[in-house]
């Protein structure tokens, strides 16, 4: 029942004869309850069913029963009213980052001449010096040879060849990249040796249209990274031989 309805309960009560509810003055108030601070949040429970109730004098019920639910209110809803932190926005920040590290990919950036090329770093074992090939008869001009590494043999590939760029000239820089493709296990020989960038999804673009045939097959996308066009290869057609 709300105030507007008592008010009318009241006018046809006094016309009636009836006694008329008289209004609560604020100073009737009595608090049966000691004046202490509210506990923190963690103690609502405990606090609240050891708190007392409001008294109100006479016989005006339903100011009493308003009055107490008005307590229980203020005991009841702190959880509604929890305010937001610095350490709650670090949180969301951290969270994000951490989103967005998910969805991104690291690759082994490496020369080509003048271009730089990546592969997906999780396929890549490790990285060593160039040293004395064995060479092998009768296989593409593209291989090498094949070296011993720690009891394994491993065809090395000239990249550069194998991607119609010309001979690769040994410098002090150049480096045998160790691949690994299911159970093959595979050398690259590049140029030299960039970097490792991270890549996501929205940094990387499809192989551009005039690409076609072999070219189209080794190419995965572009990636941009820092300024950089990135030319990101497909393993998988590097190391097969039949695609010439």
């Amino acid at each position: 029942m709300d105030i507007a309805e008592i008010r009318k309960k009241a006018k046809a009560q006094s016309r009636s004869g009836d006694a008329v509810i008289e209004p609560v003055k604020q100073q009737a108030f009595v608090q049966k309850y000691d004046p202490e601070p509210v506990e923190q949040s963690s103690q609502v429970a405990s606090t609240a069913s050891s708190r007392k109730s409001l008294v109100v004098p006479g016989d005006n019920v339903v100011a009493t029963q308003r009055a107490n639910e008005g307590i229980d209110r203020l005991f009841y809803a702190t959880d509604d009213f929890v305010l937001a932190t610095e350490a709650s926005y670090a949180d969301i920040l951290d969270n994000q980052a951490g989103s967005k590290t998910q969805s991104s990919r690291q690759y082994l950036v490496f020369h080509l001449g003048d271009e730089e090329y990546a592969l997906d770093i999780t396929r890549i074992s490790e990285i060593i010096k160039v040293r004395e090939f064995t060479d092998i008869p009768g296989t593409p001009q593209f291989i090498l040879g094949i070296i011993s590494l720690r009891g394994i043999v491993v065809p090395v590939f000239d990249l550069r060849r194998r991607l119609n760029l010309g001979e690769s000239e040994l410098t002090p820089n150049s480096r045998i990249v160790v691949c690994q493709l299911d159970d093959m296990t595979v050398g690259l020989l590049v140029d030299r040796i960039d970097q490792v960038v991270n890549l996501s999804d929205d940094d990387v673009e499809p192989p551009p249209a005039v690409l076609s045939g072999l070219d189209r097959e080794m190419v995965t996308g572009i990636g941009r990274s820092q300024g950089h066009m990135i030319i990101l290869l497909n393993l998988h057609s590097a190391l097969n031989v039949e695609l010439n």
